[in-house]
């Protein structure tokens, strides 16, 4: 019931119009009360009275009340439908502002199809309920009590016969409000897991089709759909149980009307319109009683999906800007991490990074290198705040960057990913995506630096090509460009690349090399990189192992250690030695007489 309250705070906007939508509901109940003792009237004052007149006349209040009754009716199914709508609106807003608020952790264990499923299925369910379900269920408590009071007031006796059918009906809807919440809660949560299985599918399909394993995943899907299949059946059965002993109780409730009215007409103790105006009245305790078990399942429903979307709004952002945070409109560059340790949260006892102390001056280019789980990424990830340290610092020109305004600091660094995200849209903005006011001109001098503009002048539309889904139709290099291009755009005191050149040759590699050359003349640029041709050219080198500086200086100075950088300067090395001795070996003994041929 809790969670019931919690979803109604999200109707107090529009109470105004919900109280309007419940006003008109009454109207509509007590209409239903008035119409079928003006049709008894009908029936007894009008053809008792051997007048037309009379009969037109009580005809006429009739049509007239069932005319108020369609208007009205009309109107408040109009108002809540906006007041639902709205709902719905507002409780998507609210999750949408929430995950971008959350940080990269969240969705290490929330799955993109799960998040998807709560956004669109149980958002519906809920919007459901909350916009008209809740006020039809009213509406049927309130059609129960006015009509049992006016049977009563008809003929009392003839209501308790007609009452003894239904007395099961009350026990059947208890029963199944006890089950369909849990069936509704296991629909719900296997709906997540089909979605899951459906969007890491679509995202992943080039893994997939280049392994083969399209079997496997047709597999997988058909798996958790038989498992959705399965949990709705369980669901539906439950209702197949309920709904047809519901009808079976409505319709002993009209053989009791049927036989004990009929004789007391007959025995003289009603008239006949009395018999018509009850058998219709009795449809305001038949109906809500039918579609209760419905509106339970409606509820249910609701219910099982508000504690997934409440998980995500009681998400707390654990990283955002203080209370009293200061904005910087420019910053020279100087980074400084003081002292710092991280550990993430599902593992507070191990350190990724322990006591680090590092100083970058402004314009100064520094590469982080170290074997996988180093930290180095993870390094590069605290400057922006993607992280926050779990002790010491990270200084920008001396300030904290937990103690700044987090848009204000993000927006005067630059990043280049790992992996390239490209929005399925233009190239133009793609690249603007940052700046979405630059100019053409400004879009095209940052494509220029990036080495971008060529091949995208050779595209079909040029800027204004869409470049698709995740940019399917770019290469690697293509993608690196333009999230360069991007970077440069927003014009940033600092530059973050985090192994932008993992994922391309070495000719597309060279390229960007040299459109980097140019982008980091002046600025503060942290580069994360394995290749030691992408990094070599730094102005300081730093060599991470185990979440420790080991090795610090220039690409010369640490080949002369003999260290950790040397260790991995010859195994690259020796490997690409290896490798070119064993390429020539092979082609020797495939083509003993090539070196011959010329």
């Amino acid at each position: 019931m809790r969670q019931l309250v919690r979803l109604f705070t999200f109707v107090k906007p529009y109470r105004g119009r919900f109280f309007l939508s419940a006003f008109l509901m009454v109207l509509v109940i007590g209409s239903d009360l008035v119409v079928p003792m003006l049709f008894g009237w009908t029936v007894d004052r009008g053809l008792a009275s051997g007048e037309l007149s009379q009969v037109v006349f009580y005809a006429g209040l009739l049509v007239l009340a069932q005319g108020f009754k369609s208007v009205t009716d009309y109107m408040q199914w109009v108002v809540q439908q906006d007041v639902g709508q709205n709902v719905v609106r507002d409780i998507r807003n609210k999750l949408f502002e929430r995950l971008q608020a959350l940080p990269v952790s969240f969705y290490r264990g929330m799955p993109t199809g799960q998040i998807m499923a709560r956004m669109t299925n149980d958002v519906e369910a809920v919007q459901e309920y909350v916009g008209w379900g809740f006020l039809v269920q009213m509406a049927g408590v309130m059609s129960i009590l006015g009509t049992t009071v006016i049977l009563f007031l008809l003929d009392w006796q003839l209501t308790l016969a007609v009452y003894v059918p239904m007395i099961p009906m009350v026990l059947v809807v208890y029963l199944f409000d006890k089950r369909i919440g849990v069936a509704w809660e296991r629909v719900r949560e296997q709906m997540g897991r089909l979605t899951t299985v459906l969007q890491e599918n679509i995202s992943g399909i080039r893994v997939v089709k280049a392994f083969a394993r399209e079997r496997l995943e047709i597999g997988r899907f058909r798996t958790e759909n038989e498992k959705n299949r399965q949990d709705n059946l369980a669901r539906l059965r439950l209702e197949a149980n309920t709904f047809p002993a519901l009808d079976m109780m409505v319709g002993l409730a009209f053989a009791a009307l049927a036989l004990v009215g009929g004789l007391r007409v007959l025995n003289g103790h009603g008239d006949l319109g009395l018999f018509f105006a009850y058998q219709w009245y009795l449809w305001g305790i038949i109906w809500p009683l039918r579609f209760l078990g419905w509106l339970i399942s409606m509820m249910r429903q609701a219910m099982a999906a508000a504690p997934r979307l409440f998980e995500i709004l009681d998400n707390a952002p654990a990283i955002a800007s203080p209370p009293h945070a200061q904005k910087i409109d420019r910053v020279r560059g100087e980074i400084r991490f003081k002292d710092v340790f991280f550990a993430f949260a599902d593992e507070p006892d191990r350190w990724v990074l322990q006591g680090l102390n590092l100083h970058i001056n402004p314009g100064e280019v520094v590469a982080v290198l170290g074997s996988t789980g180093s930290g180095k990424s993870l390094l590069v990830n605290l400057i922006p705040r993607f992280h926050d340290v779990t002790k010491g610092q990270v200084l920008i020109d001396g300030h904290d960057v937990r103690e700044l305004e987090l848009n204000s600091l993000r927006r005067q660094i630059g990043i280049v990913p790992q992996e390239t995200f490209l929005f399925s849209a233009t190239v133009r903005e793609n690249i603007a995506y940052g700046r979405p006011e630059a100019t053409l001109e400004d879009v095209i001098a940052a494509a220029k630096l990036a080495q971008a503009h060529d091949f995208i002048m050779e595209m079909p539309k040029g800027y204004d090509t869409q470049i698709g889904e995740r940019g399917v139709r770019l290469s690697g290099g293509q993608k690196q460009r333009l999230a360069l291009a991007r970077a440069i755009l927003l014009d940033p005191a600092i530059l973050l690349l985090d192994e932008a050149t993992s994922a391309v040759d070495t000719q597309t590699e060279h390229e960007i090399q040299q459109a980097l050359e140019r982008v980091m003349a002046g600025r503060t640029s942290v580069i994360v990189a394995q290749r030691l041709s992408t990094i070599k050219h730094a102005d300081r080198i730093v060599v991470l192992k185990d979440g420790v500086i080991v090795e610090e200086g220039t690409h010369e100075e640490l080949l002369a250690l003999g260290g950790e950088y040397t260790r991995i300067y010859e195994l690259q090395y020796r490997e690409s030695d290896e490798l070119a001795m064993e390429l020539a070996q092979f082609m020797e003994s495939r083509l003993p007489d090539a070196r011959w041929s010329n």
